[in-house]
């Protein structure tokens, strides 16, 4: 068996894109497919700059968003796309599964 520390390693990750605000900016960050600063990001989620900035450190340490510097800017971007368009997808799947086990269900008590 692995060591269970690499799933704690694991698990931090997950934890970290957990987050509903997390995971919503790091959607918006692959959409729009171009670094952004904080004060940008924070702007299109009506959120104050000190809560988006604590929430991209938690993605940064994770290695899943990854900082350019231009000038006074810092900028803010998905660094491994491909990994996290795989794990969005995923989970927009399992989600898909468990609406239609809801909607089977309703289905059934209208019966």
């Amino acid at each position: 068996m692995e060591n269970l520390s690499i799933f704690e390693l694991k698990t931090q990750i997950v934890k970290a894109l957990a987050n509903p605000l997390r995971l919503a900016v790091c959607e918006y960050l692959m959409e729009i497919d171009e670094p952004k600063c904080v004060n940008h990001i924070a702007k299109h989620f009506k959120q104050n700059q000190s809560t988006i900035s604590k929430h991209l450190s938690i993605l940064q340490k994770e290695g899943i968003v990854a900082v350019v510097k231009e000038a006074n800017f810092v900028r803010y971007y998905i660094k491994n796309r491909i990994a996290l368009k795989c794990f969005i997808d995923a989970v927009n799947e399992l989600l898909e599964y468990r609406l239609q086990q809801h909607s089977d269900a309703l289905k059934s008590l209208r019966m």
